[in-house]
């Protein structure tokens, strides 16, 4: 076999990987919409998925390990829309625009908020936040306290029926999480 014919082997099993990979997050979101979270089994899962075990165990060990995958996706679509909050400032747009994309995914994260994983969303969303090794100690603890704050939001709007707008919420954020310039 050429390097070419590798190369092309080498994509097409990352696509067949890829692919599996969201099969089984889209079947474990639906099953996690008519069942219980404790009582999703794999078999069931991979069924629902349309990929056997062997496909499951080669991408993932644990069902949870689907939904870890799923919230740092859905992370990196947030940064990837909006830009990092991370920055001089974080306005009002930015945090209106987060919650527009908070209520995008409602559904998601509902399920997800359900399932008990909201203190390992937030574990996942604060490894996130303090990657960067040469980020000042201070700059971590306000990175912290932000998500934190911002997280509390994101999961208490979604579960109280989202009565408030998006506007309302960023002017709660604008508010109550002084942006970045102002704090020294």
């Amino acid at each position: 076999m050429n390097r070419s014919q590798l190369a092309g082997l080498v994509r097409h099993t990352e696509e067949l990987n890829r692919l599996v990979r969201e099969s089984l997050s889209e079947a474990l979101l639906r099953l996690m919409g008519e069942k219980p979270y404790e009582k999703i089994r794999i078999t069931e899962l991979c069924s629902r998925a349309g990929v056997s075990r062997m496909a499951f165990y080669g991408n993932f060990q644990t069902k949870d390990d689907i939904l870890r995958e799923t919230i740092v996706e859905l992370n990196r679509e947030l940064v990837r829309r909006m830009g990092s909050p991370f920055r001089s400032t974080t306005s009002k747009d930015w945090y209106v625009r987060f919650f527009a994309f908070v209520k995008e995914k409602s559904e998601v994260l509902k399920k997800i908020f359900d399932a008990g994983f909201e203190n390992k969303y937030l574990l996942l969303v604060n490894n996130i936040v303090l990657a960067d090794p040469s980020i000042p100690q201070e700059k971590k603890y306000q990175r912290l306290i932000w998500s934190g704050g911002i997280e509390n939001a994101m999961v208490y709007w979604p579960g109280n029926g989202m009565r408030e707008t998006e506007e309302e919420m960023a002017d709660y954020c604008a508010a109550y999480l002084v942006p970045w310039s102002l704090k020294k």
